[in-house]
């Protein structure tokens, strides 16, 4: 090969590149502005929403690292990937994040980067540390990541709900979640940070009990921005739709659950369950995509069966004698077909009518189970209502109680406690799944202890609820109430038992009230006699003792009378003392 042939042969690439540079420039040529469109692939990012700024923010490192991998970046992505894992399984966090922090500039707008360094410093880095603080700072790390992902992706619902999850469920559920809810609520510097990015952290909808913000009401406040993203018409990637638009409603109740831990137990926390209810009320009311060509709204299961049962009798009525014995699991386009030729077109719009209510009644109940909707439904229903605040402030109250030793005071208000949670579990029995009745019943074993009894009483209210709970049988609102009907077969009995108990002590206590009436009747009478002679000896003793009186009156007058007669004869005979003497004397005389 001789120096001609090469440099013919070099001349033939240089050819070729310029005949390819020149319509690569004439493609991606960019906008001049008044006016001028510039290339096709411009034009293409203009009508698809897909240019760097309609994305989201520029980053300027970003580009520049774009730049940088001259059109290698999908393979310097692939190898910072393999050193990340590498990284991981190491435990060396620092180089972990420096790789994946270098792999975000290099795909701004591959959400999985952003979630993946998140979760490796809200979860992995953040058990490093020993001091809460510094944990929460990690965590705090990990959703400024998240919003800084959002600022460069806005529309990636993912990691808007991504950043409201880790908000909820990192901060609210962690074993640390006292202290970073404390930590989150004082955060202002945090607090400013996402009142820039639109999320108004002073608004009643993010304030909790304390009117500081609330790391639950903040984390829903990310989803329903995500939310507003998908109604726009965005939509959802890498994530079920009904996932997406259940958390939201769902963070509501955990605020409630949580205050309530914390000993917020009076109105505030009834109107915590309130705005929770209406909340799940709203998603039941939201049109949620499903798989098939149609959506449902979860909370119009009731009203599908309602509508069924009505095209069912319009269809009977329509084909008459043939559609007679008809049910809900008749097929009823094979009736339609059979059906009397004036009214089979009329039949078959019913029977298709039929058949799609039921695929919809299906779909709907299948993804109502999927999440436990009628669960969550009757729990923010059951918890709002006035006597679930105050069992749970009696039992609150009575584990303080317990804690300082004041066992009677404990004793009392468990008692209290439990006679209101057997009412409500016996009006919502679904409530004896959640998580609070272990808690509940970790209580009952305290008082066990405190009335220092292992035996409860017969008669003791959450019998049905402890059975349930100590017998080892899957626990679920359906064994209880299977329990609850054989306590209430069993109570029942004893109830019968009591009032045969009680019927034999009313006679018992009727013959013993019947004897000693007449005993007092017998000692009535004889008391009555006994008065009665008592009286007429009186009567005698005073009719004696007035003749006595009379006879001494009598015979005092008669001594009274021969006194007088002793004394007139005495004064007779004195008399005649004195005159015989003189008359001698005088006779003497003559």
């Amino acid at each position: 090969m001789n120096r001609t042939t090469v440099l013919s042969r070099k001349l033939i690439y240089l050819v070729i590149l310029l005949a390819m540079v020149v319509p690569l420039y004439m493609l991606g040529q960019p906008s001049g502005g008044s006016g001028d469109t510039g290339g096709q692939l411009t034009e293409m990012r203009d009508k698809f929403n897909i240019a760097e700024s309609d994305l989201g923010e520029i980053s300027p490192a970003s580009e520049t690292m774009k730049l940088a991998s001259l059109g290698l970046r999908g393979v310097a992505a692939t190898l910072l990937w393999n050193k990340a894992h590498h990284y991981k399984v190491l435990h060396e966090w620092d180089r972990l994040k420096a790789t994946l922090n270098n792999i975000a500039l290099l795909q701004p707008h591959f959400d999985k980067v952003w979630e993946h360094q998140a979760h490796n410093l809200a979860y992995n880095v953040s058990t490093e540390f020993d001091d809460y603080r510094q944990r929460y700072e990690m965590v705090r790390e990990g959703t400024e990541f998240l919003s800084k992902g959002v600022r460069q992706n806005r529309n990636a619902p993912r990691l808007v709900w991504y950043t409201g999850w880790f908000y909820g469920n990192k901060m609210g559920m962690s074993d640390e979640k006292t202290q970073f809810r404390k930590l989150f609520s004082e955060d202002e510097v945090l607090h400013e940070s996402l009142m820039q990015q639109g999320i108004a952290v002073d608004s009643p909808e993010a304030r909790g009990p304390y009117f500081k913000p609330d790391n639950w009401l903040v984390g829903r406040l990310w989803l329903m921005h995500g939310y507003d993203i998908v109604d726009s018409g965005v939509k959802i990637r890498r994530q079920t739709p009904l996932n997406f638009f259940e958390t939201g409603p769902k963070w509501r109740i955990k605020h409630a659950e949580s205050i309530e831990e914390e000993g917020v137990l009076d109105d505030r926390a009834q109107n915590a369950w309130q705005l929770a209810s209406e909340g799940w009320r709203r998603f039941g009311e939201r049109s949620v995509p499903t798989t098939s060509p149609f959506t449902i709204k979860l909370g119009q299961l009731d009203e599908l069966v309602r509508l069924k049962a009505l095209r069912i009798e319009e269809f009977k009525k329509a084909v008459g004698d043939a559609a007679s014995g008809a049910n809900e699991h008749s097929d009823f386009m094979a009736l339609a077909k059979l059906a009397d030729p004036k009214v089979r077109l009329q039949a078959i719009e019913l029977a298709g009518e039929i058949a799609d209510l039921e695929q919809r009644r299906n779909k709907t109940d299948g993804y109502r189970k999927q999440i436990n909707y009628p669960y969550w439904d009757t729990l923010s229903l059951a918890e709002q209502e006035e006597r679930t605040v105050r069992a749970r402030r009696l039992i609150y109250e009575a584990e303080k109680a317990n804690e300082a030793a004041e066992l009677d005071k404990a004793i009392d208000l468990y008692e209290q406690a439990f006679a209101i949670w057997a009412e409500i579990f016996d009006d919502y029995p679904i409530l004896t799944i959640d998580d609070s009745a272990e808690d509940l019943m970790q209580s009952v074993r305290r008082y066990s202890v405190a009335i220092d009894s292992e035996e409860l009483p017969e008669d003791f209210p959450l019998n049905a609820f402890v059975e349930m709970m100590a017998g080892g049988r899957e626990v679920s609102s359906e064994v209880y109430e299977d329990i609850r009907v054989t306590q209430k077969e069993k109570a029942e009995q004893r109830k019968k038992e009591l009032e045969a108990e009680e019927r034999e002590r009313e006679r018992k206590a009727a013959e013993e009230m019947k004897a000693a009436e007449e005993m007092k009747a017998a000692e009535a009478k004889k008391a009555a006699e006994a008065k009665k002679a008592a009286e007429e000896k009186k009567a005698a003793e005073e009719m004696k003792a007035a003749e006595e009186k009379e006879a001494a009156e009598m015979k005092k007058e008669e001594e009274s009378k021969e006194e007088e007669s002793n004394e007139e004869e005495s004064k007779v005979e004195t008399s005649d003392e004195t005159d015989s003497p003189t008359e001698p004397e005088n006779a003497d005389e003559s």
